[in-house]
């Protein structure tokens, strides 16, 4: 489904988590399959944009989500920048992730910005940061954000764009600006603010499979 915020079900940050934790516990949905869903709907979207891709991935389960998109994209088609490495313990199923792509040979840069004019016209991927973020960006998080503003060539936001808090739509900072961005469920609050839709662009929602 797709189509602007208050054509659907806004959902508030707990809201969405409890929905994951529902997914999980009630329903026995493993998470990794939840994160395998959103990849697969990431990458269709992706395609459309088109055929070559960066991804920006951050330490959680949005950078994770970006690293199973790329497997869906293909290696040749894919940059991958990793903004910094997933935490086995608190990201299990990002760091599993990273684990399948270097298990695979693929080249993936840890805490290293593209260079922006090398890759000009590919589809960049914003999976940064997701809907917990709630504190103010600084420091590479800060130039990651706007060097992904910077680069030439469309624009595709994981469930929300990076920097935009999800129940406020308050700017954390600065946050990236999407064409298009993929969100999970439904569009989350801060989606539907006046700075939610100037960063978000077009808004396609995913049903991650739940039944």
């Amino acid at each position: 489904m797709s189509g602007p915020p208050g054509s659907e079900r806004l959902l508030s940050v707990a809201e969405a988590r409890a929905i994951d934790r529902d997914a999980r516990d009630r329903l026995q949905m493993p998470t990794m399959l939840l994160m395998e869903n959103a990849a697969r709907a990431v990458a269709e979207v992706a395609r459309t944009l088109g055929e070559r891709f960066v991804i920006l991935a951050g330490a959680g389960n949005n950078g994770g989500d970006g690293l199973a998109a790329a497997r869906h994209l293909g290696r040749s088609a894919c940059t991958i920048a990793l903004l910094g490495a997933p935490d086995e313990r608190r990201s299990p199923d990002a760091a599993l992730q990273l684990r399948i792509l270097r298990a695979a040979g693929w080249p993936i840069a840890i805490g290293v910005l593209p260079d922006l004019e090398a890759l000009r016209g590919a589809v960049w991927i914003d999976g940064l940061f997701g809907t917990g973020l709630d504190r103010e960006l600084t420091g590479p998080a800060l130039q990651w954000v706007h060097g992904f503003d910077r680069a030439a060539g469309a624009k595709l936001a994981i469930d929300i764009p990076s920097g935009l808090h999800g129940d406020t739509g308050a700017v954390l900072g600065a946050a990236c600006h999407a064409d298009v961005t993929v969100t999970f469920v439904a569009p989350k609050l801060g989606m539907a603010t006046p700075s939610g839709r100037a960063h978000c662009g077009r808004i396609v929602t995913a049903g991650l499979g739940l039944p």
